[in-house]
């Protein structure tokens, strides 16, 4: 194998944890209500017979297809996981209880899905996003001195938001500005490229004198601490990294087996070579891998 990096080598430090399908939105780019028929909550009974099966991974990040506040166990959730590090991907729109949220100390950050910088861009993209309580969440994740990260899906009806973005960022105290393209626009991406290139290297500039850490679309979100990181869905099955949904391997499920006895198995073997991550179309940006099958 000769590649630059070769982090798909490294066994998974975190996961994506898939809870629930459901969610309280539909966002007009979002590509999950046309995936999921019947959204449903992984039932508490079931991530507790999961526990130790997962118990390879350091971090945990609650995440998927739907959003993980609306589960109706999501506080005794974190409960199970108390002796790991959670990542909390949400919407933001759903009203967070910060005495509960904070309760085990395990929660390593708050990732928040921003799009606009006011409740009228917010509702372009998804017209019953509730802004206020958004706001609501931001504050007191200033209050309770938690990492918060801001994700925010790039799209042509909030390409000039990015200025306001950036100042709201700096103003809740942002950690991490995540920025990337909705799956399906890449017609839309490539006509508008030099535009787009422009507004993002305005932003990362902005960002970093802030002393905030910047993440472009073109850069690899499909590792933490130089490893790949896995993905478990609702139904138990896992897969070798965060691009499951567009056709990564399935290489076992972790009602039936650990992590461990999977990153053994030949199952594991094809992802390891990295021949996956080199012709990945949503990271195409990892030009320097180069396959070998020797």
């Amino acid at each position: 194998m000769n590649t630059k990096t070769d982090f798909y080598k490294r066994i998974p430090q975190m996961v994506l944890f898939e809870i629930t399908t459901k969610c309280n939105l539909a966002c007009s780019y979002c590509v999950a209500r046309k995936l999921i028929k019947d959204p449903s909550d992984l039932p508490i009974e079931r991530i507790i017979a999961i526990k130790d099966n997962i118990s390879k991974f350091d971090y945990i990040a609650l995440c998927g297809l739907g959003e993980s506040l609306v589960h109706k166990n999501f506080y005794q959730i974190l409960e199970i996981f108390s002796d790991k590090k959670i990542v909390l991907v949400t919407n933001g729109s759903v009203p967070i209880d910060y005495e509960k949220l904070m309760a085990h100390g395990n929660i390593d950050a708050v990732s928040f899905s921003v799009d606009g910088a006011s409740e009228k861009e917010m509702k372009r993209v998804c017209s019953s996003y509730r802004f206020d309580v958004l706001l609501n969440n931001l504050e007191n994740s200033l209050k309770y001195n938690t990492n918060i990260a801001f994700n925010c899906t790039l799209v042509k009806e909030n390409m000039e938001e990015l200025d306001a973005l950036k100042e709201m960022a700096i103003k809740y105290k942002v950690k991490r500005f995540k920025i990337g393209f909705p799956l399906g626009q890449s017609r839309w991406v490539k006509a508008n490229i030099n535009d787009i290139d422009t507004k993002l290297c305005s932003l990362e500039e902005g960002l970093k004198e802030a002393g905030i850490a910047y993440e472009g679309p073109f850069e690899a979100k499909c590792t933490f601490n130089d490893a790949p990181i896995a993905v478990v869905s609702k139904n138990g099955n896992v897969y070798t990294c965060c691009d499951y949904y567009c056709g990564r391997p399935q290489v076992g499920n972790l009602f039936h087996d650990d992590f461990q006895k999977m990153w053994d198995k030949r199952s594991y073997e094809e992802f390891r070579t990295g021949r996956f991550c080199v012709k990945c179309k949503q990271y195409h940006n990892l030009k320097d891998l180069i396959y070998s099958n020797t």
